[in-house]
């Protein structure tokens, strides 16, 4: 029977113009067919008709199949099989298909179209605590080795991990710390949710020939409280209607501000140029892109940024206010091997790989970024660029004669914005042995952006306009000024890092690395084509030309840097870290403006330093750590020393969860000084040249004294509630004195001391802020206030009076929240007001023109006072939705978002404009509006 059955099969398939092979067993498969299991069968079908190749299939097999006829209409397959299960057989026949089967609990196999939905992942999150004292315990590592992607995090200063984008399910969460036993559980996590877990930590007694020490994990949770750590996942994402950017991340600690347009960072109230910036431990002296106006970093190449505010330790460095650490990525979320990014302004990629190299485990990364303005110009950057690239008829009309009148509005320029960036982060860490590594990366950056003005609308007066006769000193004054203002960023480092147990309690680390940077400004004008009704004409052209001529300046950073470090265990609750190193620095500039002379100058520092820190454990809760840095200079006078210090108490208070306190304080100095040159604003898209300066000869390093407290109390382990404060006594800053360089003789070689025009300063700065942190499964976000205020004297401006500074904002209100709707899709808002803002107009105007000129129309406008110039609130709040799918293995994210939502035109600053009738008119330049931004993001 089974081989007449065959013979007709064949025949069919034949007359039907096909080549079939079918060799069955089918006494075996009536018998399958009764029990529901099937049994194997070989199969060989070239472009069959997909029914009749998928009945015969189940005839041989002897398998209950059913689906409806118009889900296999039109499709042909192709398979050869041997001895394969019915379920392989399925397999073969629907490749290539938009059909999935299931098998019933009688055994029935039922076709149907395939259902794709987006995974509906979860989150993990929780706290780690010490068994016997309770408290939360900082640095324990937590992972999820069964996961699909191994897994991992470590908690934060106040015990607390997350684990987001985890699928549905249970999963055994692994949790460890040096000197406790492994905490080992299963969790089930929630689709579209988060689970939580608390830990408790046994202690443990360690017995090893080798033991590796981390200097963070001495003692509290509170042990670094002046670090604050914004995680990789925030860095990547972005807000919610901005693409991620590293300086917009920054701006979310408690404390520092990136002041737009320029993305200017301060913390805490201090200059931009009073903290260092590092990556991987290597300086970036310029961290912008586009003319500071994006970050210079690629969000995909980073780990993450740790801020180090008032009060850190003596081991991070000398800086007035605070460090900013970024560190390369080896090992990205999620496990995906390559990642690429899009937006309006760029587009970014992102690759990584593991091999080994004999016996040894290699991991590396490569990862950059373009500008697509070469394609597509952002209409928020074009429109920014436009906007602030103006020509200020103030300025203008203080480099044109003193008897050219200037008329309203004659000043109109059309702008030509143009911007490019690029930047290229590579990585690897080779695993020679156990807790034994060598690090590389490398990364270089560069920014250009500039604005072709044309201005071709008079700049004096005709026949007076209410009908009098009587002819101005400039009877016809036109100016035709093409004028191109290029700038011109690049940065590049370098390092090696090498780490290793030295003995049984002592681990040590040796690092060698180079930092390059490298500025240049231009200003071309054109030609000048100039009439009028004086005497001698030439000699007022011979002006107006001196007025326009060009500018041009340049900025150039080379540092290297050798650096060890041993950390000893001294006992449980002992710990010596000491650090030492070499710094070598070259640095010259070059500066000039129509209101500044034209002048050069170059040097080179090295320096010496060493620091040490101990950390004392005074009981279960108390913590008390001292450190001292000394720095010299070989052969140019005495050692700098600067000491710091830190006491800390934590511990859990009833029901009232986990409270943690520290105060920390010190003397701290900075070796190499930025200045900020006010630039004279015949295009302000960069208003300032930036340059570097190693301190040497007459320049003392300027200093300041630190006194910060923090409390951290986290009263349910959803939310988390952070209060500061800070004061800074700053007896000796250095500044720019304006008035002495516009004194300063050019027409000699010899290059100026800088002494001659940057003078001592003094100020004070004092504030604090609250953080209001919230994380559930329906709404994560947090809450900031922060309050800064910080006063100086400016040498030869305002009377040495001690005067608010420019960059504070005295005020501070943001929220930032994101709500999971389900299915992929997430809801975000940011937002922020700023109140309180001083310095109302162009600083240029505060550094380069008469403090008071004479004229009632002058009485409400004293550059003298910069003080008593403020600025109207700034608001902006960004809304955008978030959308993530998964195909074949490929995550796609995108995000669509509408900043500044609210329309509002937000003032930056004020211009002046001056009227014929000798008045002054105000006009203020705005942020931008209101605008759409769209992203995507695919990870493999």
């Amino acid at each position: 029977m089974t081989d007449m059955a065959t013979t007709d099969m064949l025949g069919a398939f034949r007359g039907s113009g096909l080549l079939v092979v079918l060799l069955l067993w089918g006494l075996g498969g009536r018998a399958g067919a009764q029990s529901g299991a099937g049994t194997p069968a070989s199969l060989g079908i070239q472009d069959a008709p997909l029914g009749q190749a998928l009945e015969q299939m189940a005839t041989a097999t002897g398998i209950s199949l059913v689906y409806d006829a118009s889900l296999v209409a039109n499709r042909r397959a192709s398979c050869v099989t041997e001895d394969s299960p019915p379920d392989a057989l399925l397999r073969c026949l629907l490749e290539g298909h938009p059909i999935d089967y299931v098998q019933t609990s009688k055994g029935t196999y039922v076709l149907r179209a395939p259902v794709r939905r987006p995974p509906q992942e979860g989150r993990l999150a929780g706290i780690v605590r010490d068994g016997e004292a309770g408290r939360p315990l900082a640095n324990a590592h937590v992972r999820l080795p069964e996961a699909q992607a191994f897994r991992g995090t470590a908690t934060d200063s106040t015990g607390r991990f997350r684990l987001p984008g985890l699928l549905p399910g249970p999963h055994t969460v692994v949790v460890s710390h040096l000197g406790y036993r492994r905490h080992e559980a299963t969790i089930y996590v929630p689709p579209d949710g988060t689970a939580r877990h608390e830990a408790t930590l046994a202690p443990s007694p360690i017995a090893a020939d080798s033991l590796v020490i981390d200097a963070d994990r001495y003692g509290l949770t509170s042990a670094r409280p002046d670090a604050d750590r914004v995680p990789t996942a925030p860095l990547r994402a972005g807000g919610a209607a901005e693409g991620p950017d590293a300086l917009d991340a920054a701006g979310t600690v408690l404390g520092v501000t990136a002041s737009p347009p320029y993305a200017d960072l301060h913390i805490q109230g201090s200059p931009t140029g009073g903290h260092t910036l590092r990556l991987d431990g290597m300086p970036v002296r310029n961290p912008a892109s586009a003319g500071r106006l994006l970050g210079a970093f690629s969000p995909l190449a980073l780990k993450g940024l740790t801020a180090r505010k008032a009060g850190f330790g003596a081991l991070h460095g000398n800086a007035l206010s605070g460090t900013l650490d970024l560190h390369h990525a080896l090992s990205a979320p999620g496990g995906e091997y390559g990642t690429v990014r899009a937006d309006s302004r760029s587009l970014e990629a992102r690759l990584q790989g593991t091999t080994t190299i004999g016996t040894t485990p290699v991991s590396a990364m490569v990862a950059g970024r373009v500008s697509m303005w070469d394609v597509y110009q952002d209409a928020g950057l074009h429109a920014l660029i436009d906007r602030w690239s103006t020509l200020d008829p103030m300025l203008t009309a203080a480099r044109l004669p003193p008897d050219a009148p200037i008329e309203g509005g004659s000043l109109g320029a059309r702008t030509q914005p143009n911007a490019g960036f690029f930047d290229l982060h590579g990585a690897a860490r080779f695993e020679l042995g156990p807790a034994e590594r060598l690090a590389l990366s490398a990364y270089h950056g560069r920014s250009t952006l500039g604005a072709d003005l044309v201005l071709g609308r008079p700049v004096g007066t005709g026949q007076d306009q209410t009908g009098g006769n009587e002819d101005p000193p400039f009877s016809t004054t036109l100016f035709k000024l093409p004028t191109r203002d290029e700038y011109d960023w690049s940065n590049t480092t370098a390092q090696a890092r090498y780490e290793a147990p030295v003995s049984g309690r002592t681990t040590g680390s040796l690092q060698a690395g180079v930092s390059h940077y490298r500025s240049a400004t231009r200003s071309e004008t054109g030609e000048i084509q100039f009439t009028s009704s004086f005497a001698e004409p030439n000699a007022a052209t011979a002006a107006a030309r001196q007025a326009a001529q060009g500018q041009e300046g340049a900025n150039e950073v080379t540092e290297a840097l050798l650096k060890g470090q041993v950390d000893f265990a001294l006992g449980p609750r002992w710990g010596l870290v000491w650090s030492g190193g070499l710094t070598h620095q070259r640095s010259r500039f070059r500066i000039g403006n129509a209101f500044a002379p034209r002048l050069q100058h170059q040097g080179r520092s090295t320096r010496l330093a060493t620091a040490a820190e101990l950390t004392v454990g005074l009981g279960p809760h108390a913590q008390l750590e001292g450190g001292l840095r000394l720095t010299g200079r070989p052969a140019q006078g005495p050692v700098f020393a600067e000491p710091r210090g830190a006491i800390r108490y934590d511990r859990p208070v009833g029901g009232l969860g986990t409270v943690a306190l520290s105060v920390r304080g010190g003397l701290y100095r900075q070796f190499t000084a930025q200045f900020d040159l006010s630039r004279d604003g015949a295009t302000a898209v960069v208003p300032t040249t930036q340059m570097w300066l190693p301190l040497t000869g007459s320049l003392a390093p300027p200093r300041t004294y630190h006194l910060a407290a923090n409390l951290t109390w986290a009263p349910a382990p959803r939310w988390q509630i952070d209060l500061e404060g800070y004061r800074k006594w700053q007896p000796h800053l250095l500044a720019i004195d304006y008035p002495a360089l516009r004194a300063v003789p050019t027409g000699t070689r010899a290059a100026p001391d800088p002494a001659q025009f940057i003078a001592p300063s003094r100020g004070v700065a004092y504030g604090g802020g609250l953080d209001v942190t919230y994380e559930g499964s329906a709404l994560t976000g947090s809450l900031q206030y922060a309050y800064s205020r910080a006063e100086r004297t400016f040498p030869g401006r305002f009377d040495g009076r001690q005067t608010p500074v420019p960059w504070t904002e005295p005020h501070r209100l943001a929220l930032d929240a994101e709500v999971p709707l389900g299915a992929g899709v997430a809801l975000e808002a940011t937002g922020e007001g700023v109140w309180g803002r001083r310095w109302g107009y162009r600083r240029a105007y505060y550094a380069y023109l008469t403090p008071s000129p004479p004229g009632k129309e002058w009485e409400e406008i004293r550059l003298d006072r910069p003080g008593t110039h403020r600025l109207p609130p700034r608001y902006r709040l960004d809304l955008g939705v978030r959308l993530a799918h998964s195909w074949a293995g490929v995550d796609v994210e995108g995000r669509l978002g509408v900043a500044n939502v609210l329309g509002r035109e937000n003032v930056a600053d004020w211009g002046l404009e001056p009227q014929r009738d000798g008045s002054v008119s105000r006009w203020a330049r705005t942020l931008p509006g209101r605008r759409m931004t769209v992203s995507i993001r695919l990870r493999y």
